[in-house]
């Protein structure tokens, strides 16, 4: 009878520690899709508004041989009604990690440009949990034009 009553106790608590692990899983790609979504719709505020106030963006390219490594605050982003941008992750490969506090969301994409391809690449998305719940603390990304696969 404690056997029986052992397992099924280890049952339910395995079973609320996935439940709780997919909700903050769901929490964090919520707020890594608010910044697609602002993104693509220009949304200064929803933009500016996943990201903490002193987080960093850094961006590395390589074209003809040569590096290109550079950054800029996202409170600093402002958009042109003339150039939509329209990123999409690849949920597939997407792979999503968590510890207390702090989560990395590693997202290859793809991304258009008014409608026409402009590149691939790899977004990682490093969030911190704070009382208001995640935020964007950076994101660093890969530019890549070539070698794509457009899904």
């Amino acid at each position: 009878m404690i056997r029986k009553l052992s397992f099924a106790l280890l049952f339910i608590i395995s079973f609320h520690l996935t439940v709780s692990a997919q909700t903050e899983k769901q929490k964090v790609l919520k707020v890594v899709d608010t910044f697609f979504k602002a993104l693509e719709d220009q949304d200064t505020l929803a933009f500016k508004g996943v990201f903490l106030d002193d987080s960093y963006n850094f961006y590395v390219s390589e074209r003809n041989g040569k590096i290109n490594v550079g950054g800029r605050s996202p409170h600093k982003v402002s958009f042109n009604k003339n150039r939509v941008i329209k990123e999409r992750l690849i949920e597939e490969k997407t792979e999503v990690m968590i510890h207390k506090r702090i989560a990395m969301v590693w997202a290859p994409y793809n991304l258009w440009i008014n409608k026409d391809f402009s590149h691939c690449g790899v977004d990682v998305f490093t969030l911190i949990k704070k009382e208001e719940g995640w935020k964007i603390s950076s994101l660093s990304y890969t530019v890549e034009p070539e070698g794509c696969d457009q899904e």
